[in-house]
């Protein structure tokens, strides 16, 4: 027998030699096992298109993060009451933040927040695929360049450094190199990552921390600013204080706000609603013990407050007090009032998840990569019908069902559907996370299938599940699980299809 020879220390880095000299120039060979493609362009090539995609949507990530980091965390009320009554119009915002040099800090800020994040996320996550590289002898996948920057964008800007680390950890070890590394995972590997956050430190993934990099430090800013407006007497505290909530956190409120209660408020903007005429005839018995008799639209807070908590058998709506900031937010994010814009959900002027919040800068990197090919039309055309198709049935059927047009169900059944496309993370999902080649399925119908399965589980969660107010993660991972079923079910479909046509034709 022959002497078995030994492998050098050299010979087993040799893959992160291999990794950085291929990093800048064209790989000398072509790959013979997935996953490849069969092009001019190997797959590097490939996945840095799609971080050329998401290039607008980094920038948004930086500067939004910024803006909300500045305004929130600067203790000056006054700045936070100029930047909301700017917001309502996008010129107002483009006057705001260029106005005073508002712009420097911004940048400084968003940079501080983002680049750090990214930066440990490529580190570590690169360090455990060099280390499985070399343990398997096989050179180093290039998938982690897309799937590095994907987590740290759907990170909320105060997530601690080791988290972070710990997070990009259990992605690429449990969601990818388990399972044999790129291209044979079933499971998305940056929704992975943030999954195992999710569960493992659900306080810091969820809840008020969307904001700045120092909880403690916007927290105590928070309490100064509305401090000051109740010193300086601007207004109810309880309704109009400054928080750091993301508007899917507003809209995760308690069944015990009813479809009524949010029609009752609404009159506060001037908004008439089908249940008008059951609020009216409510109101005109609460207001039996006013010598001044007020008029339904014209209340004070204080005053909406008061009506819309008084029990029923007084002639009030009967919601708890401890729930009329929760319902007052609400109204203010169903009918576009303040902040809640249409417009600054699309443009990005919103708190949330670092990449998620500018569904234009999301579009942009979309359109790049249907017009390269890399990204499936029809899983996100699927998606798009599946959420619109259940949040209508919600929204419509919450007005069918129950006494008084529905005026007793829950507020959140009878929510636009077409805003469910603009909150949390829909839009990032859709473009670059529904539609990655690994874990999608590859035949066209299972596209179809794979798209409206995520979209309906997507409402689903966010409107039945108060514990998951998102829904896009869960959604996706869930899919993800189905997606080699849907293939196989979509295969034996076109086999049977093609041996039946064949028997027509010999006949």
């Amino acid at each position: 027998m022959g002497k078995v020879k030994k492998t050098s220390f050299k010979e087993k880095l040799q893959p992160l030699f291999t990794a950085l000299d291929t990093f800048a120039r064209e790989a000398p060979i072509s790959t013979t096992t997935g996953p490849h493609i069969r092009d001019s362009v190997d797959l590097k090539r490939w996945m840095m298109l799609v971080v050329f995609a998401l290039v607008p949507t980094i920038i948004m990530a930086v500067w939004n993060t910024g803006v909300q980091t500045y305004v929130f965390g600067s203790s000056d009320y006054t700045l936070a009451q100029k930047y909301i009554l700017s917001s309502q119009s996008l010129k107002g915002y483009f006057s705001f933040v260029f106005s005073n040099g508002h712009y420097l800090p911004i940048l400084k800020y968003g940079c501080m927040a983002f680049i750090p994040v990214m930066i440990i996320s490529y580190l570590i996550g690169g360090l455990w695929e060099g280390l499985f590289a070399v343990m398997r002898g096989h050179e180093i996948s290039e998938g982690f360049l897309v799937t590095g920057i994907l987590y740290a964008l759907i990170l909320p800007p105060s997530i601690p450094y080791w988290m972070v680390a710990v997070g990009v950890s259990a992605g690429v070890v449990i969601g990818k190199e388990l399972f044999g590394g790129t291209g044979m995972n079933i499971l998305n590997p940056a929704l992975t990552a943030r999954c195992f956050l999710f569960f493992t430190f659900p306080t810091k993934m969820s809840g008020d921390v969307w904001v700045g990099t120092n909880s403690t430090k916007i927290s105590q800013s928070l309490v100064t600013m509305n401090t000051d407006v109740v010193n300086a007497s601007q207004g109810n505290a309880l309704v109009d204080g400054f928080t750091q909530s993301s508007a899917l956190n507003l809209f995760n409120i308690s069944a015990d706000i009813k479809r009524i209660h949010i029609d009752a408020i609404a009159t506060y903007f001037n908004k008439t609603t089908s249940t008008y005429k059951v609020i009216l005839a409510q109101f005109q018995k609460w207001v039996m013990k006013f010598t001044d008799k007020p008029v339904l639209g014209e209340l004070s807070l204080t005053d909406l407050q008061e009506f819309v908590t008084t029990p029923l058998k007084e002639g009030g709506l009967g919601l708890s007090p401890e729930n009329f900031t929760s319902a007052f937010e609400f109204t203010k994010l169903k009918y576009s009032q303040g902040i809640f814009t249409d417009w600054n959900f699309f443009f990005g002027n919103m708190i949330g998840s670092m990449g998620e919040t500018s569904k234009l800068a999301i579009l942009l990197g979309g359109v790049l990569l249907l017009i390269v090919g890399i990204v499936a039309w029809r899983t996100m055309v699927a998606m798009i019908l599946g959420a619109i198709g259940c949040a209508l049935l919600f929204q419509y059927g919450s007005e069918i069902i129950g006494v008084n047009q529905g005026a007793w169900n829950p507020a959140k059944y009878n929510f636009p559907a077409y805003k469910h496309l603009l909150l949390g993370g829909f839009a990032f999902a859709l473009v670059f996370m529904a539609t990655e080649p690994v874990t999608a399925p590859k035949q066209n119908s299972a596209k179809w299938l794979y798209g409206i399965l995520i979209g309906v589980v997507i409402i689903v969660i966010r409107v039945v599940n108060p514990a998951f107010p998102e829904g896009v993660m869960l959604a996706i991972l869930f899919a993800n699980v189905f997606s080699p079923l849907l293939d196989s079910y979509a295969v034996k479909h076109y086999r049977k299809v093609r041996c039946d046509r064949a028997k027509k034709t010999l006949q």
